[in-house]
């Protein structure tokens, strides 16, 4: 379910119904805002359902699997795709997260397609860093921007939620930053508690000495979770920028780590301790 973008519904509900809509698409804005919740919905409004679709295809990189990038392979696959006739006779959709994660060879055979797209399809591209695909596919795609939802959206969505008290809504609705996605991604997760516990660490340790910071490094490494409690420090420091003058340079360096630790090239425990000893 979509939960505001209301300006968003309005244009694509116009579109569908004048039977208008367009090749392609580029959805942007921030991580976790609901694009691409968005996406799967209109698909839903056209097809009725998705999963089970055959002019219906959805491509991202293969988390599963530890992948991180969409290949030439995905696109060829694509290709395939398209090269056949609509199963249903109608339209086909294609929703592409994560745009942003193909290779420069499959960018390429990408390009290909969006400069000759087929007449009976809509190509839906999502990135919150769009900035990162090229230019020449960036031209060929209409822009959708995606922005946070306000607090009353917000604060009404995680209203909702019985199971949660005061406390936990007033902490969701702060560090959400208006990303719905990520409130999702906390309450189905089941680990609230440990979240607003980490961030209780990270207050502590700016008035701890070296020692601790060293083996809460360590022991933030050993967890195995340290890439997922980067992030929420960031979201939450982030949210709290106002309340001090130091909190400036942690999101800074905050946002340095979340980097490093998100490739496998760096020596991510060197990161960490890295981090703790400049709070």
């Amino acid at each position: 379910m979509v939960i505001g973008h209301t300006k968003q519904l309005k244009y694509f509900k116009n579109l569908i119904k004048n039977d208008t809509l367009g090749h392609a698409y580029l959805f942007t804005g921030p991580e976790m805002i609901g694009k691409k919740t968005f996406a799967l919905e209109l698909a839903k409004s056209i097809f009725g359902e998705v999963e089970q679709n055959q002019d219906f295809k959805f491509i991202e990189p293969k988390i599963a699997d530890e992948e991180t990038k969409l290949y030439i392979e995905d696109i060829r696959d694509l290709r395939r795709f398209l090269s056949f006739k609509s199963y249903n006779g109608g339209w086909r959709i294609v929703l592409i997260n994560n745009a942003h994660s193909l290779t420069n060879e499959a960018a390429n055979a990408f390009l290909k397609i969006l400069e000759e797209p087929p007449s009976d399809s809509t190509i839906i591209l999502i990135s919150s860093v769009s900035g990162l695909l090229p230019a020449t596919i960036l031209s060929r795609c209409e822009e959708v921007k995606f922005l946070p939802l306000n607090n009353r959206e917000i604060s009404d969505f995680v209203s909702q939620n019985k199971k949660l008290n005061k406390e936990d809504k007033d902490f969701l609705i702060k560090i959400s930053g208006g990303r719905i996605g990520l409130i999702k991604n906390i309450i189905d997760s089941g680990d609230l508690a440990k979240i607003k516990a980490s961030i209780d660490d990270l207050r502590k340790l700016l008035n701890r000495g070296i020692f601790e910071r060293m083996e809460y490094a360590k022991k933030m490494y050993e967890s195995e979770k340290y890439t997922e409690t980067a992030s929420y420090w960031l979201h939450w420091i982030s949210a709290h920028l106002a309340s001090s003058p130091k909190n400036k340079k942690i999101v800074e360096n905050l946002l340095a780590l979340n980097q490093l630790i998100s490739q496998p090239q760096y020596n991510h425990r060197l990161a960490l301790e890295n981090f703790l000893l400049n709070l």
